[in-house]
Parts: C-alpha cells; structure tokens; sequence
C-alpha cells in the first residue's frame, strides 16, 4: 500500500469514527433489523410510483392513490426509527459534503458536482 493509499485508509477510519457516521450506522442498524420500518418504507415508495403513474396517464383511481400515498407517508413521519434513519443520514450525507468541498477546494478540482438551483432545470 502506498503512502496516499494509507492516508485514504486513514481517513475513511477518521469518518467512521465521527458522531455522524456513529448516529448513522446506529440508526441504519436499528432501521435494518425493524422489518415493519422497512416494510412501511418500502409500502410508501411502492404507493408514490404507483400514484406518478395514475397521474401521468390520467387513470382512474387516481384520487385513491393519492389518499394511500397521503396515508402512508402520514405514518412514514410518525415512525421514530424510520425518522431517525433519515435525519442521521442526512447528517452523515452534509459532512461528506464539506469534506468533498474541502477537498475541492484545496485541490482546485471539483469533487463535488456545482449547486443548482431549484427544481428540475437548475
């Protein structure tokens, strides 16, 4: 292993030993064995393709798949594991990237992709 390879081992270690990435791998391991978490997760993401579908195409039962959409996103925000999951990987995700600025910076090279603006189109 080369010298910048251990530093890059090194520093992956120094991530890992950070209260962010701890509060992640905690609540990603708690998230992970909650099957009924997963599940309402998994129930919810399944109910909002189906609802970008039934509204693209103008179907009928659009309205009903809207409302078990609403529903279960209603008890997505209630789960506290679900919720815990999320925020610490949001966390997490806001450390890697001032560090990949950092990184961008000091090497005059873009790590990071540039900040758009809102919406789709920039």
């Amino acid at each position: 292993m080369n010298n910048l390879e251990q530093k890059i081992k090194e520093f992956s270690e120094a991530i890992q030993g950070t209260k962010e990435f701890q509060n992640y791998a905690k609540a990603n391991k708690t998230f992970q064995e909650d099957k009924n978490a997963r599940k309402l997760l998994k129930d919810f993401q399944e109910a909002q393709q189906t609802l970008a579908v039934f509204q693209q195409g103008d179907f009928p039962g659009k309205e009903e798949e809207r409302e078990k959409t609403e529903r279960l996103l209603s008890e997505v925000r209630k789960n506290e594991v679900i919720k815990e999951w999320i925020e610490t990987q949001k966390d997490l995700q806001v450390l890697i990237g001032r560090l990949a600025t950092t990184l961008s910076n000091d090497l005059n090279f873009p790590f990071t992709l540039p900040q758009q603006g809102g919406g789709c189109c920039g």
